[in-house]
Parts: structure tokens; C-alpha cells; sequence
């Protein structure tokens, strides 16, 4: 068993495991539990029990409940509705044990209240909470219950989703096709449980940007050419939120001329809006739909134009009809006024003046139907240019919420500061999972980092953001992660930290697939938040990872197709009736995700062994295509899954080859371009030969590929000779040298290398053959083995020679190989980094030293977080503390120490912060790097925000690097600097900035480009 805890429950311990519980305290055990004092209940066929006058939410949920335990069991039970005017005498029959669930006013939670069975005092008035706990002798006919008390409609239904989830069945049973968890036997723990209030009171998400693949996947299925998204599909997303402890939503709205007008949640299906209100769901609009209208139904040609200056009345009339049909039903109005699209409103230039009287106007049609202009809730969403409006000072009545945005990238663009923290409409985020815009849309798959997801959504509870937390997750699938993340911390963030991510993410895998396997399926899930962390897919391009400097690109693939074959044997090992899950959750996402890089670093590769005449360029270009191939096989698998279920789900092109105009929108269909050939049958330039040498790191082979004797020098050549980079024992354990047939592909080429004088060097192999038959690459591993071999202080360059045939002219060239024997001296402190290859990196968590300020603010190891470090990052905490103490924030520090080798004039830092925004006008983020004993030089990590016509307010360093995931900054030092210990000193002025590396060009442009930055050096 995995996750084992002891939990108390009453007088005595016992010991569970918790693998469906996701950090939730456990009501159920499977085991029977023995103990003098313990009241068990035995809930394997006990009969539900509930109120007939209770909420229509929660006698759905009861029904669910009975068939959810019906599934986990396989024992059919009641649900008995009592009618509590008649009173409860001899009610029940044969029912040794029951659940009993209620609201805190209903008739039967308020019999069991009156005869002394049950205390409600904790939840009483308490918004969402729930209280479960065994009674004995509740019911005429019950000997023993659980009883599930709700202080409210959500709170019951919540209470019964708990037990149905910790009981075996998945908050995902429809829309990911986890099967429910068998179990012979059920025991409710004799203990009391309280849960809630929420720590954001309203969770929920946005359906958005719905074609191609939710909308074609929902007609299809019913085998339409456009089917409405009517209430049988909005059934299951009210389910799967009430599961997550969720409870609002923003409608699908995609706008649509194939059919128009698009989708309308509250004319598609006219039942929707009731339906919702029964479920217990609060329907919301999207940040530019106001007032309980999709701006769908608006029809320019019948209202006129969407123009307050120019329509007002037939816009009034619009949003009224909006606050009328919505009638009682639970609703958080958006006020405000947007274009009908994602942009401005019309007559942008008198918006503020403009948007007072659109206030004004919502608030008497709100007045007007429900008593008083407080009466309902009312967001305002500061989306875009809308927030450049509040920042200017129009600021709405007190009770309306504040919804501050992210940057549709995963960055919160602002949060509450001083009064705004305590406004009685509260203040939320609207956060994105997928995006449909600048710089570039991203909406095939999942790409969002679980430890990002935390630290941004985590910011905003500390600062007050919790009256509302919306979530845009695109098509719903394949967004289910990051989706069940965000809601489970929406419901209870004191739960979570950076430090438990991998435990959660085990026990999420547990829930859904079992214990047998579920930390591997969360160590993989970590590694593929990490692995897409580092750029979303439509990003990735050919030139995005090098395929030239520090093995990058073979560094990423390899983690990739390492991933992608952990899920395919896992997929193996799991049982039949678990594989659609784990396809969907698992095994399709990555499997894709390492295809997709595959190919996007394959036409990087084609492209480079093309210039250098390789022969072997062709074979990457058709395993490009093979590739490409393969990755649209997963998705005819995917269609075939569960008898087409889910075919069109991954209908989103995603293999594009970027060029503007309209660079922003995804592809509509998938293409792979710029695939390169050699003409195999043709011989290399003579006085080159037939084999070619490429040393890492060198352009030697491309230099090649054009040729002039009257000024290139060849056997040996000399103007362009593959030297490796410098090498000495702080640096990699080993360099490599490729060698590769560049003429008739038809003619085998034998080579052999030269002895080598230095015994303390090896290279293998030393001799072989090319061809077509047995390949016409390989590769040369070059190692020192025993660098205490090496002579001190040895400085050369050595030369190996190489030999091939045939070859019209004898063939002969040389390998050239940079060794440099530089030692640290033996008092050298720990932890310090000393130059390699003329650069030295540093991840933030490895620092020598931490000085703390006096009330204990301090530099702190930030796990799991970063897409450019394997360690982490660091950051200041505590963090209400650091925020608000500026001194003590900018007194504390943390020192890396470094050794050079040889004195230098200049020093150039690469400085790489996890990307977040300036969310507080006052604490702007800025951060120190100091030399030595230079004095702190504080900077900001961005520049004063300029207006994007698209994008709304953005840090001009926004569009260039929002998709790197970090900021990118650059230190200059100025010397001269002499040999030896030196240290390096990092500040911050806020616990927002969270610093994930430094690389230091130790010789001005030695440090090659790439897009991570290089692997770690060498640290004591």
C-alpha cells in the first residue's frame, strides 16, 4: 500500500491507506475496523436516505451516489426520499445500517437534530460546508448511519461527491472513462469530519474556443452537422464540477459563421439555465458577455451596431432581456461593456465616461428585477484594455467583484493591494489553460506546468483573490489535470504546496488507475509538467532547441522518448478496463508530445546534416515523415476508443509551419514543410573525400558543405577543422565526434584513427566501416577515464589523425581536442562553481551561502518549479512577511561562489526568472546581481508597460519572450577580474520573483546560443 497515515479517529487509531482521497481527510475504510469503542457502519448495501423537500441538487446527487456505489460494489440500493410531515416512525425496513444526507434545513436533518442524533452548531450559516459523522439509532429501522449534513445545497451535494470519490469512483467517470474502483466492502470511520468553507468561494471553469474539437466532436456524436450544446452534454459538465467541489461556469460562446450564429447556453437548449440552477451550478458569462446574454444572440442587422454612443436603448433592452429570463435562478452578472468580440468597445476613446453610464444602466435593470442593486452578485472582468481603465481610476461600485486576468499565458497580470483586498464584492482571477491569440494560439493539448499553476494561483490567495477563480480550459479535454488541480486548491488551498506536488500527483494517479502503479504514473506526470513547461507545443519549432550547442536537442528528445516508452509500458501493465483512462490521461499526451518534438527537432537535424552533405539527412527526412505519420495514428486511435466516443476530440491541427499573416491562429490542417535531400549518388567535392567529421559543437561540417581550393585547405583541412570544444575535469564526462558518408551512397568508406600518443585518452571506436547496409553515421565517444592522469596544468590542443578509403585523393584529416588540466586548489569552499569551457551555470538552489534579515525573511528552495532547472528555484518566504517588509526583503540575500582559472576584463550574466508580472503597482519586481563587494544595484525584472492594440497593457519584453516561460535578463561586469575565488550575490525586492539560473560568459561570446541555457557546470 502507498500513502500509508495514521489517522485519529476518536479514542483510538487507525491505519489507512488514502490513494482516492487527494490529500482529503479519509471518511471510508475497506477494511472492517476492529476496536471496543468504534462504532463502524457498513455501507456495502446500505440504503441512501434523504429528505423529499431537500434541493433538486441534492436528490441528483443522492441518485448518483446509488449508482456510483452500485458500480464500486455491485449492489443495487434504494434511494428512499422521506416525507418528513408524515413523520419518520417505522419508515425504514430491514436497513441493519443507512447514509443519510441533507441540508442543514431540511426536515430530516433537523429531526435527527431535535432528537439529540446529531450537532450541526459547526456548519450552521457557513457557506458550502459539509459535516459527516456515524449515529447510532438515527431512523426507526437504522441501527447505525452516516450521516452527511450540508449547511447548504452545494455543501450536501459536496458531502455526497466525497463519499462517492473515497469510495472508489473518479470525478472523471464520463469525461475520462475511469471506471469505478471495485471494493467487496465499505465501512464508514467512526469519527466526525468537518469540510469547507472554500478557500475561494466561487470555482468553476470557461468552456471556450470550441472549434474545431468540441463542437465537431459533439455533432458527431450525434451524428449532426452542428449540434447545440444542449442540456444532455451540460448534465455531464455540471456533474464533473459538482464532483470538484466546483460551482460556476462561463458557457461555451464560440462564434460561428458554419452555421451561425455560434453557441448560446441559454437558447440552445432551453432547459440549460434551469438545469444548472437544479445542479446547483451559478452561470456566469464571459468577460466581454454581459448582463446573462451571449453576444451570440446579438444580430447587427436586426439591433444595429454594438455602439453605446450610437444604440443605447437597443442595447439596454438586450441586457435587460438577459436579467429577466435569467429570473431566480442563481447567477453572477458580468457588468461592463466589451466589443462582441474579444477586443474593445466601440468609441474606445471616451470608454471611462462611457462605462459609468453602462453601470449605472445594469445596476437600475438589476434593481429593477430583483429589489436592489446589491441584490444578486456582479463581476466586473479587468480583461485586457479594460484594465488600463481601472488603472486610470474608474472604479465600480464596492460590491461588484474585481476579476483580474493572467496574460492568457499563465502570468497574473495584477492582484489586490491595499483597500482592494477588503472590497465587499471581493476580488478574483481569470486564468488561462489554453489561449486563442497573441503571440500564438495554443489549444491542441496540454501544456500547463502543475508547480507554474501553483505558485500563480497561490500568489492570489495570499493577496486576497478569493472570491472568485475561473479557468479557462478551451475544449474541457484533454484539460483534466491541471482543471482537477486548480479546483481542488480553489476548494482547500492550505492543502497544497510546492513540496506535496508529487505526492498529489500520485494520489491523483491512484484514484484514477489504482495503487499498483500510481507513483510511476506520478513521476511521469511531474516529468511531463516539466517537460512542457519549457515551451508550449505551437511554439516548438525547428530552430527552438539547438541541434548544435550543449546537446539540447538530443537532451529534450531523449527525455521525451524516455517518457513516451514509460507510458507505453505502463499502458501494457494496466487492466483492460482502465486503458481508455489511461490513454486519455496518460499515454496520448505524451506519446504525442514526444512525436511532436521528434519531428519539430528532426527538420532541425534534416536541415543541418543537409548542409554538411550527409547522406543520413535523407533517412531523417523520411523518419520526419514517419513520425508525422505516427503521431496522426494516435489520433485515429484515439477516435476509435470506446466505439468512437470521443472521435474529434483531438481534432486541432497542431504541425504548422509558422509564417505570418495571422501568425496567432492555430493551423487547420496539419502539415510538416522544409524537408531537405542529398543526391545520394553523387561524390563529395574531391579534394574533401567521402567522409565527413563533425565535433560537437563545431560548424566545421557545414563550412564544408561549400568549398573553394584557391582558399580552403584541405587533408587536413585547416580553415574549418572539427575542434571540439575546450575540455578539462570540471565539464562533461565525455565529448563526441560524428563521422558520416557524404558521397556515393553506394560505396562502403572504411576509416581508422591514428595511435594516439597521450595514454590517458581514449576514443571508441577506433576503426570501422559507413554504408548503406550497416549505417552511414556513427559516433565517436571521446573520455579522459583518469584525469589525475592528465599533467598539471596541461594547456593543448591535441590532434588525432583519420584515415579513410576509397578515396580519389589520399584522405587524411584530424580531430582536434582542447585539453585544459586547470585544478581547483584543496581549500576551496564548498559548493563552488568553477569555470568549464569558458562559462560557468549555476541553478538558483545550489548557493553557497544565505544571509537572513532579522525577522527571519529568507532566500528558501523552491521545488519542482522551473523549465530551466532541474533543482528548482529559490524565492523569498515567508511570503505575506517579505511583501510586507521591503528592508528586510532587500537585507536578505544568498552568495554562489565561483573560481576562474584565468584572470578576465568583463563578465556577462544570464540572468533566467520564472516569467510572472509585475501584480502589484506599488512592489514592482527587481532583483540585484552583484560581484564581490560591488554594492546591491537594484533593477526591474520588467520594463514600464506599453499599450498593445491586442493584447491590452504589456511589459515590452512581453511578446518576445512570453513563451520562453522566464525571463531573460543580462548583467554586465566590468573588471579586470583576477584567477581565483570570486562570489556572486542575488537580491530581490519581492516574494514574487523566483530566480532559476545564472550563466556567466567568462570571455565574452564563448557562451554559444541555445535556448535552455547549458546543463549545470561542475560544483564542489
Amino acid at each position: 500500500m502507498r500513502f500509508i497515515r495514521f489517522i485519529e479517529a476518536l479514542p483510538f487509531l487507525v491505519l489507512i491507506r488514502t490513494v482516492e482521497s487527494l490529500l482529503e481527510e479519509r471518511l471510508v475504510s475497506f477494511e472492517p475496523i476492529t476496536s471496543n469503542n468504534a462504532a463502524q457502519v457498513r455501507l456495502t448495501q446500505a440504503p441512501i436516505i434523504i429528505a423529499d423537500d431537500d434541493f433538486i441538487g441534492v436528490h441528483i446527487a443522492a441518485e448518483n451516489l446509488a449508482s456510483d456505489l452500485a458500480q464500486i460494489t455491485e449492489h443495487e440500493r434504494a434511494v428512499k426520499r422521506l416525507n418528513g410531515t408524515q413523520g419518520f416512525e417505522a419508515t425504514i425496513q430491514d436497513a441493519e445500517t443507512a447514509i443519510i444526507a441533507g441540508s442543514s434545513n431540511s426536515t430530516i436533518i433537523r429531526h435527527l437534530v431535535s432528537t439529540g442524533s446529531l450537532n450541526i452548531s459547526e456548519i450552521e450559516g457557513k457557506w458550502e460546508t459539509f459535516k459527516t459523522t456515524t449515529v447510532s439509532d438515527p431512523l426507526p429501522g437504522v441501527k447505525q448511519a452516516l450521516v452527511i449534513a450540508g449547511s447548504d445545497k452545494r455543501g450536501t451535494v459536496y458531502g455526497i461527491y466525497t463519499l462517492s470519490e473515497q469510495s472508489g469512483q473518479s470525478p472523471y467517470h464520463w469525461f475520462a472513462d475511469v471506471r469505478a474502483k471495485k471494493h467487496a466492502e465499505i465501512y464508514a470511520l467512526p469519527k466526525q469530519s468537518v469540510q469547507g468553507e472554500p478557500s475561494v468561494k466561487y470555482r468553476g471553469l470557461f468552456i471556450n474556443d470550441e472549434e474545431p474539437a468540441l463542437n465537431s466532436w459533439w455533432s458527431r456524436a450525434h451524428n449532426a452537422t452542428r449540434q447545440p450544446l444542449d442540456s444532455e452534454f451540460y448534465a455531464h459538465v455540471f456533474d464533473l464540477l459538482l464532483r470538484l467541489k466546483a460551482n460556476y461556469l462561463w458557457p461555451a460562446m464560440w462564434r460561428s459563421v458554419t452555421p451561425p450564429p455560434g453557441n448560446i447556453f441559454f437558447t440552445d437548449d432551453a432547459k440549460n439555465q434551469q438545469l444548472a440552477d437544479d445542479y446547483g451550478i451559478v452561470i456566469s458569462t464571459a468577460h466581454h458577455e454581459p448582463m446573462q446574454r451571449a453576444t451570440n444572440e446579438w444580430d447587427e442587422k436586426i439591433s444595429g451596431p454594438w455602439d453605446w454612443s450610437k444604440n443605447r436603448q437597443n442595447m439596454t433592452e438586450f441586457m435587460e432581456e438577459g436579467v429577466r429570463r435569467a429570473g431566480n435562478n442563481e447567477s453572477y452578472f458580468t457588468v461592463g461593456l466589451r466589443g462582441l468580440g474579444d477586443e474593445a468597445a466601440a468609441n474606445a476613446q471616451n470608454a471611462i465616461p462611457m462605462l459609468k453610464e453602462v453601470f449605472e444602466v445594469q445596476r437600475e435593470i438589476i434593481k429593477k428585477y430583483h429589489g436592489s442593486e446589491t441584490a444578486v452578485p456582479q463581476v466586473w472582468a479587468l480583461y485586457k484594455e479594460v484594465a488600463a481603465y481601472y488603472d486610470a481610476g474608474l472604479d465600480p461600485p464596492e460590491d461588484i467583484a474585481l476579476l483580474f486576468p493572467d496574460d492568457n499565458w499563465g502570468n497574473v497580470y495584477r492582484l489586490p493591494t491595499g483597500p482592494e483586498v477588503d472590497r465587499k464584492g471581493g476580488t478574483g482571477v481569470y486564468f488561462h489553460f489554453e489561449y486563442v491569440g497573441l503571440p500564438r494560439s495554443y489549444k491542441w493539448s496540454n501544456t500547463n506546468s502543475i508547480p507554474k499553476t501553483y505558485k500563480e494561483l497561490s500568489h492570489a490567495y495570499l493577496r486576497g483573490a478569493t472570491q472568485i477563480w475561473i479557468v479557462n480550459v478551451g475544449d474541457l479535454k484533454p484539460m483534466e489535470l491541471p482543471l482537477n488541480f486548480a479546483m481542488d486548491m480553489a476548494w482547500d488551498v492550505t492543502k497544497f504546496s510546492f513540496e506535496n506536488i508529487p505526492e498529489y500527483l500520485a494520489e491523483y494517479a491512484a484514484r484514477e488507475f489504482g495503487d499498483e502503479h500510481a507513483d510511476e504514473i506520478g513521476s511521469l506526470l511531474l516529468e511531463y509538467s516539466h517537460l512542457v513547461s519549457m515551451r508550449r507545443y505551437e511554439l516548438v519549432t525547428p530552430e527552438t532547441y539547438s541541434t548544435l550547442n550543449y546537446n539540447e536537442a538530443e537532451r529534450i528528445i531523449k527525455r521525451w522518448q524516455d517518457a513516451s516508452s514509460k507510458a507505453k509500458a505502463l499502458y501494457g501493465q494496466v487492466t483492460p478496463d482502465l486503458k481508455p483512462a489511461f490513454y486519455q490521461l496518460v499515454s496520448y499526451p505524451i506519446a504525442s508530445g514526444a512525436l511532436y518534438h521528434k519531428v519539430q527537432a528532426g527538420i532541425s537535424t534534416n536541415y543541418r546534416y543537409a548542409l554538411e552533405r550527409r547522406n543520413s539527412a535523407n533517412l531523417i527526412a523520411q523518419q520526419i515523415l514517419d513520425d508525422f505519420e505516427a503521431s496522426y495514428d494516435l489520433v485515429e486511435e484515439w477516435d476509435a476508443m470506446l466505439d468512437g466516443k470521443w472521435a474529434n476530440m483531438m481534432s486541432q491541427a497542431y504541425f504548422d509551419a509558422v509564417e505570418e499573416p495571422k501568425r496567432w491562429a492555430g493551423p487547420s490542417r496539419n502539415i510538416v514543410a522544409n524537408l531537405s535531400y542529398v543526391q545520394l549518388r553523387e561524390n563529395m567535392q574531391f579534394s574533401l573525400g567521402n567522409l565527413g567529421i563533425r565535433a560537437e559543437g563545431s560548424l566545421s561540417a557545414v563550412n564544408q558543405g561549400r568549398w573553394a581550393e584557391s582558399v580552403d585547405n584541405s587533408m587536413p583541412t585547416t580553415n574549418f577543422a572539427p575542434v571540439l570544444p575546450p575540455w578539462d575535469p570540471y565539464g562533461p564526462s565525455s565529448r563526441h565526434v560524428d563521422l558520416f558518408m557524404r558521397g556515393d551512397h553506394r560505396i562502403p568508406i572504411s576509416w581508422s584513427l591514428d595511435p594516439i600518443e597521450e595514454d590517458w585518452l581514449s576514443i571508441t571506436p577506433h576503426n570501422g566501416t559507413l554504408s548503406r547496409e550497416t549505417g552511414p553515421d556513427t559516433r565517436l565517444i571521446v573520455t579522459v577515464p583518469d584525469w589525475s592522469k592528465v599533467p598539471a596544468n596541461y594547456n593543448n590542443t591535441i590532434q588525432v589523425g583519420i584515415r579513410s578509403s576509397p578515396s580519389a585523393y589520399p584522405y587524411y584529416d584530424q580531430i582536434h581536442i582542447p585539453i585544459q588540466n586547470f585544478r581547483l586548489p584543496p581549500d576551496v569552499p564548498k559548493s563552488t562553481f568553477p569555470e568549464t569551457d569558458g562559462i560557468i551555470s549555476i541553478e538558483a538552489p545550489h548557493f553557497s551561502s544565505s544571509s537572513n534579515s532579522s525577522d527571519e525573511v529568507s532566500f528558501v528552495k523552491i521545488p519542482h518549479l522551473g523549465s530551466r532547472t532541474s533543482s528548482g528555484c529559490i524565492a523569498l518566504r515567508p511570503f505575506k512577511t517579505a511583501r510586507s517588509s521591503l528592508l528586510s526583503s532587500t537585507n536578505s540575500s544568498v552568495t554562489y561562489s565561483i573560481y576562474l582559472f584565468s584572470p578576465t576584463n568583463s563578465i556577462s550574466a544570464t540572468v533566467l526568472i520564472n516569467s510572472g508580472l509585475d501584480t502589484d503597482p506599488h512592489l514592482k519586481m527587481q532583483y540585484s546581481l552583484t560581484l564581490d563587494s560591488a554594492p546591491a544595484n537594484f533593477t526591474r525584472v520588467l520594463g514600464d508597460y506599453i499599450k498593445h492594440p491586442n493584447a491590452g497593457d504589456i511589459p515590452p519584453e512581453w511578446m518576445a519572450q512570453v513563451a520562453d516561460n522566464v525571463w531573460t535578463k543580462q548583467v554586465q561586469f566590468k573588471g579586470p577580474f583576477k584567477q581565483g575565488l570570486h562570489t556572486l550575490r542575488w537580491r530581490v525586492n519581492s516574494p514574487e520573483v523566483y530566480l532559476e539560473k545564472i550563466v556567466l560568459d567568462l570571455k565574452r561570446g564563448i557562451l554559444r546560443a541555445s535556448y535552455l541555457g547549458p546543463e549545470e557546470t561542475f560544483r564542489t
